[in-house]
């Protein structure tokens, strides 16, 4: 996924600063606060380390119960002999049988078409395109047919999240907007415009316990133990639950309110302090006192909303303090307008890395 601050292209330096710094026993505990998509969560799984992921959104919990609690490919007992077989195959194996199924599905007209696809919002007071009727209908399919598999005990809670992680992986290939969801484009895009596809995820083999949280991470640093905490705040003032509201209603498909011309939902209990410059020294301050962590290490970069000097300065207070830097080519969500002019086309990533005191 397109997703803004994503570490994906950052994995090498975080992985070789990180346990430079720390030099980790196996076993070692990671706790991956605001865990976005959970790439990060992901590769630090595949070193071995015991994971704990959390985030406040819905859609990343999908995503991270799905890529950190799952450790084999699922294989839906409670279904796959009552599907048909997929034709042309020569190989397959449950889960090709069960996407199969769901991507032939019947579209219907149910919550996303009605509300962010042009058939379902036409006469409206405010006609979106987010989607194209056929993937906003076979979407609705999909989704009401997994929460039927569910709620009648046919697929496990594993295989649950398995589906919405590849529902929401494969709608957000299909949108119609320019990486995030704050707007939608006036012309249906080349993308856009190709059918929903669900399709198989990589799941890191393993058998090791990884948990997921859906919390507000603010409440939770004092409450896991764990050895290194890993901190990725949003950056600047765009909240991520305006970025990626749409995500958050096809995850929990709760029929909510929606408001405006976008169709947002009512996002007041997600909004997070680390977009408001007076509080997210704060913010970054408790988590800090409050982690059990051995070493806490803080993603930030040199256009955010906290200053470099004074990060250093608040964390020299609880231990040894060492911050690294790598130039990358920033994320673009949208083209450079009148009202935001981006100030250089590469930004220095920081980690800051703390030891804390005993």
């Amino acid at each position: 996924m397109n997703y803004i601050g994503s570490k994906f292209s950052l994995l090498p330096f975080l992985e070789r600063h990180i346990t430079e710094f720390s030099k980790p026993d196996s076993g070692w505990t990671f706790f991956d606060i605001f865990s976005g998509t959970g790439v990060v969560g992901r590769h630090f799984k595949k070193l071995g380390f015991h994971i704990v992921a959390n985030d406040i959104q819905y859609y990343s919990y999908c995503l991270n119960r799905a890529y950190i609690g799952i450790n084999c490919q699922p294989g839906f007992i409670g279904i796959v002999e009552h599907l048909p077989q997929p034709a042309g195959l020569s190989q397959y194996d449950a889960v090709d049988v069960v996407l199969d199924y769901l991507n032939r599905l019947t579209g219907v007209e149910g919550f996303m078409y009605r509300n962010y696809c042009p058939g379902g919002t036409a006469g409206k007071d405010f006609p979106r395109q987010y989607f194209t009727d056929e993937n906003g209908k076979l979407c609705d399919a999909i989704r009401l047919q997994t929460e039927d598999w569910h709620r009648d005990a046919f697929i496990s809670d594993d295989e649950y999240f398995y589906l919405l992680a590849s529902l929401i992986e494969a709608m957000d290939k299909v949108a119609n907007t320019a990486s995030v969801y704050g707007a939608f484009l006036k012309h249906v895009k080349p993308s856009a415009r190709k059918p929903l596809r669900l399709e198989r995820l990589e799941i890191i083999p393993d058998n090791r316990l990884h948990r997921v949280y859906n919390c507000d991470g603010g409440q939770l640093a004092g409450k896991v133990q764990c050895d290194i905490l890993y901190i990725d705040p949003p950056y600047n003032q765009r909240q991520y639950c305006t970025n990626y509201h749409v995500l958050e209603t096809i995850a929990k498909y709760d029929h909510p309110q929606l408001y405006g011309i976008t169709g947002l939902r009512d996002y007041r209990h997600q909004k997070s302090d680390f977009c408001n410059s007076a509080k997210a020294l704060q913010s970054l301050e408790r988590l800090i006192r409050e982690t059990s962590a051995k070493y806490v290490f803080l993603s930030y970069n040199s256009e955010g909303l906290m200053r470099e000097d004074e990060i250093i300065r608040m964390m020299s207070q609880y231990g040894v303090v060492d911050l690294r830097k790598e130039d990358y080519r920033r994320f673009r969500a949208d083209i450079d307008r009148e009202n935001r002019k981006y100030r250089a086309d590469s930004v220095t990533e920081y980690l800051f890395c703390l030891k804390k005191a005993r």
